[in-house]
C-alpha cells in the first residue's frame, strides 16, 4: 500500500523505502510517554537527542503516545533554531494528504537538511530553521512513522485529529519545557488546510484551563484545502489559462454543480468521488478527466507535466538501518498505514473549516498564501473562500490594496502579491506551484518573516 497516494499526497512516494534484512539492527523505537509519566524528563531529553553526521546541529525525535488504549503513537522530529535564541518563534509544520508525512516538508521544503540524488545529507541554503524552531509531526496517527495498533485509533474527523495532536503537543512541551513560552505558530500546506485550523482552534479552546499552556500566536496555510465547497470550481480557471476548451469547461461546471449539491446535502463521500474522478483519479481504475483532457499528471504545477524527482530522495535515506537507529524509529514501517488514514477520513475531506478559521482570525494572526501555478488549490479558489469568510475585519481585507511585492527592491523578478488587514495576510507567490517553499524558498521565507515579525 506504500505506493498509494491520495489527492493531496502525490508528493509522497517517488521512491520506495529501504527494506530491512533479517540481520539488520535498526534499534528500538523510542517511546517518551512512559518517561514523561514517570517524571524522567532528563532521560527523555537525553535519549531523544539525534546525532546525524555530518549534520552537526542537535535535534530531537521520538514517539509520543496519544492513545494508550489503541496504542496510537505520533512521531516527531524537533529542530531548535540555529540562532540558538530560545524565545524565537516555534513553528509546528503539518503536511497534507491525508496521509502525507511531515518529513516531506522537512527534507524537501523548509528544514535545515536535504538529501541529494546520491542519498547524501546536504545543508539547505535557505531554511526556516535559521531563526525559528521547527517541529515536524507525522499527523494524523498512521501517517509516516506514526502508527496505531487498532483501527479505532485512526482519526475519523478533524476533532479526532486535533485531540491527538493536542496530546502530542502538551507532552512535547513537558519534555522541552524551555520552549513553552516561545511564540507558537501552526503551519502547513495542502490538506493541512484542515489540520492547521483544527489544532489551532483546539489550542484556543483548551488554553484557558490547560495545565500546559501553549503560547499560541497564529497560523499559516499554504495552498490549503479549507472550504471545499468554495474551492470546487476548477473550470473557469483551467479555461482561462488555456488548459481546456469551452466544451470541456461545460463538463467541469456540471461536475462543480453536482459536487456542491452533494456537499449541501451532507453527502461528503459522494462529493469526494466527483472531485476525485474530475481531478485526481486516485480511487478510480482509470485516469481522471483532468488528465484525459490535458495530458498533465502534475496538478501541483501546470507548467510541469510530472513532479520533480528530488521530492522523493529522502525516503530511502530515513528508512535505512543506520538512520532508523539515529532517529529512534526502530523497525516501525514508514507510510504503510497511509492508505487507511485517507480511507478513515474520506467523509471529512469535503467538509469546511471556515467557522474555525473565522474564530482564529478574530483572535490571532493568519497567513494564507498560494502558488500561482497550482491547479488543485488554484489562486482563484483560495480567493473564493477567503472573500466569503465572515470574520471581524472581512470588509477591510476585501477592500485592502493588493501590493506588488519583491524580496529585495532591486530584484528583477516580482515575488508575488500581498494583501493585509489587521494581521491577516493573503499572498500569491509567482513562479510557484502547490509546494511554495520547495519552488520558491527565498520568497517563502521572506513572506514568513514578514508575517512573524509583524
Amino acid at each position: 500500500s506504500y505506493g498509494y497516494r491520495g489527492p493531496f499526497r502525490r508528493m509522497e512516494s517517488k521512491r520506495a523505502p529501504d527494506v530491512l534484512g533479517p540481520n539488520d539492527d535498526p534499534g528500538e523505537p523510542l517511546f517518551l510517554t512512559p518517561l514523561i509519566d514517570a517524571g524522567k524528563i532528563d532521560d527523555a531529553r537525553r535519549l531523544s537527542s539525534v546525532e546525524l553526521p555530518p549534520y552537526k546541529s542537535q535535534s530531537f525525535s521520538g514517539y509520543l503516545t496519544v492513545n494508550k488504549e489503541h496504542n496510537s503513537n505520533m512521531f516527531f522530529w524537533f529542530f531548535p533554531a540555529q540562532s540558538k535564541v530560545t524565545n524565537s518563534p516555534l513553528l509546528l509544520w503539518l503536511q497534507g494528504g491525508p496521509g502525507a508525512s511531515s518529513l516531506f516538508g522537512l527534507f524537501t521544503e523548509i528544514g535545515p537538511i536535504l538529501i541529494d540524488a546520491n542519498g547524501v545529507i546536504q545543508l539547505r541554503d535557505i531554511t526556516w530553521n535559521k531563526n525559528y524552531h521547527l517541529l515536524f509531526i507525522d499527523n494524523p496517527v498512521g501517517t509516516g512513522f506514526s502508527f496505531t495498533s487498532d483501527d479505532a485509533g485512526y482519526a475519523k474527523n478533524q476533532d479526532d485529529v486535533a485531540r491527538d495532536l493536542y496530546s502530542a503537543l502538551t507532552q512535547f512541551f513537558q519534555v522541552y519545557y524551555e520552549y513553552q513560552s516561545s511564540p507558537f505558530y501552526v503551519t502547513g500546506e495542502s490538506y493541512a488546510g484542515k489540520y492547521v485550523p483544527s489544532i489551532t482552534h483546539k489550542i484556543h479552546v483548551e488554553n484557558p484551563q490547560a495545565k500546559v499552556k501553549i503560547n499560541l500566536k497564529g497560523m499559516s496555510i499554504g495552498d490549503g484545502l479549507c472550504n471545499p465547497y468554495e474551492e470546487f470550481d476548477y473550470g473557469p480557471f483551467l479555461f482561462q489559462i488555456g488548459l481546456i476548451d469551452s466544451h470541456q469547461l461545460s463538463f467541469f461546471q456540471l461536475q462543480t454543480l453536482l459536487g456542491r449539491y452533494a456537499i449541501e446535502q451532507g453527502r461528503y463521500v459522494d462529493a469526494f468521488h466527483i472531485f476525485d474522478s474530475l481531478l485526481n483519479g486516485d480511487l478510480l481504475n482509470t485516469t481522471s478527466y483532468f488528465y484525459n483532457v490535458t495530458g498533465i499528471k502534475n496538478y501541483f504545477n501546470y507548467l510541469l507535466s510530472n513532479e520533480p524527482e528530488d521530492e522523493g530522495y529522502y525516503v530511502p535515506f530515513i528508512t535505512s538501518v543506520a538512520r532508523r537507529k539515529q532517529i529512534h524509529v526502530g523497525n516501525i514501517s514508514y507510510g504503510a498505514q497511509s492508505e487507511i488514514v485517507e480511507q478513515m477520513l474520506l467523509n471529512d475531506v469535503m467538509q469546511s473549516m471556515a467557522p474555525q478559521i473565522a474564530i482564529i482570525a478574530n483572535n490571532y494572526k493568519v497567513l494564507i498564501y498560494n502558488g500561482q501555478l497550482d491547479v488543485i488549490i488554484a489562486v482563484p479558489l483560495t480567493m473564493n473562500w477567503v472573500d466569503k469568510l465572515e470574520w471581524q475585519y472581512a470588509d477591510d481585507l476585501r477592500t485592502a490594496d493588493r501590493l506588488v511585492w519583491k524580496v529585495d527592491p532591486n530584484d528583477p523578478e516580482v515575488a508575488g502579491y500581498l494583501k493585509k488587514s489587521h494581521q491577516f495576510y493573503l499572498a500569491t507567490v509567482r513562479n510557484a506551484g502547490h509546494m511554495v517553499p520547495h519552488d520558491q524558498p527565498r520568497v517563502a521565507l521572506d513572506l514568513l518573516t514578514k508575517f512573524l515579525s509583524d
